[in-house]
């Protein structure tokens, strides 16, 4: 065996440095993966506030007796609520809330916002995401039972 096997079988059988070969393989995927879930967190948690500032709004405009009332009645918990989300809602000029009568003796909250202006949406553009736009719905009835 000459002195060129050794030195292969040497270099085959050393395994000094493979912790940090390891580590430069992996560590990449796995940053990306906890930067995910932190992106999808923040996005969730936008979807959750735009819905439960609908609900809330629609709820806040079966109080009213006419349809000017449900508006400001409406408009104004859903801004409340809205608010109460702080800086994740306020990209872009923040949400907007949109109130009609759906129908006969019925009233709807629209709330889309566009979270194409979020600084988690622009940091997180290596990663698939859902839909930028958000939008929730809640559609009341009108007086009693």
């Amino acid at each position: 065996m000459g002195r060129i096997g050794k030195i292969r079988r040497h270099i085959l059988a050393c395994e000094r440095g493979m912790a940090a070969l390891e580590f430069v393989l992996l560590a990449p995927a796995l940053l990306m993966l906890a930067f995910a879930i932190i992106v999808y967190s923040f996005y969730f948690s936008a979807q959750m506030g735009i819905r439960h500032a609908a609900s809330e709004g629609a709820r806040a405009a079966m109080a009213g007796l006419g349809s000017a009332e449900r508006t400001t009645l409406a408009t104004t918990r859903a801004s409340q609520v809205l608010a109460s989300y702080g800086s994740l809602l306020s990209a872009n000029g923040g949400p907007t809330v949109t109130t009609s009568a759906a129908g006969t003796g019925t009233f709807k909250v629209l709330i889309s916002y566009n979270m194409l202006g979020s600084p988690i949406m622009r940091y997180g553009r290596f990663i698939p995401l859902p839909a930028s736009t958000i939008t929730a719905s809640a559609v009341v009835t009108n007086g009693s039972y």
